[in-house]
């Protein structure tokens, strides 16, 4: 029988509680269709058992559930996994946790325009309840997220001083 599961889990903590089929995928090891994810330096269970694409309920690590996962393009499982990397930056604000993974995906270049469309088609069907605001009202605050994160122009090198002509 399962032991209770402690108030604030480790990786394996959760794992060992979970009764099979979920593993640790440790720190920096993480890669989704080819792009390493991290947040901060916690480690990420994937759990088939979980009744949602992904979750971070716990402080030190990031739940995804990979069939889940599997079935959505590449810039929605970036966002859904940087989304739940935002609440354990964030807190439990839905829409900050959105901003934080548009803003993520578009300064580290995994968020086009296009990209950012088809998370907006994952989530316009979403409902409003306790957390979220409906999904199409989540999307224009996503696309407000994206204007506002714009990326800097690269600040151009300046030249070396020119030599000193010799006396």
């Amino acid at each position: 029988m399962a032991q209770e599961l402690k108030r604030d889990p480790t990786p394996y903590d959760y794992v060992d509680r979970n009764g099979g089929g979920a593993t640790v995928v440790p720190y920096g090891q993480l890669v989704l269709d080819g792009h390493r994810m991290t947040c901060g330096n916690r480690a990420t269970v994937l759990d088939s058992n979980l009744n949602d694409y992904a979750a971070a309920p716990y402080p030190q690590f990031i739940i995804l559930n990979m069939p889940y996962i599997a079935k959505v393009p590449t810039a929605v499982k970036l966002w859904i996994y940087s989304h739940e990397c935002g609440h354990l930056f964030g807190g439990l604000d839905e829409n900050k946790a959105d901003c934080f993974a548009v803003r993520r995906g578009r300064l580290d270049g995994w968020l086009t325009p296009q990209g950012l469309e088809e998370v907006c088609s994952f989530i316009s069907a979403a409902r409003p309840d306790a957390m979220h605001v409906s999904g199409p009202y989540r999307c224009n605050l996503m696309r407000q997220c994206w204007r506002e994160s714009e990326p800097k122009p690269a600040a151009k090198p300046v030249p070396p001083p020119a030599p000193k002509p010799a006396r």
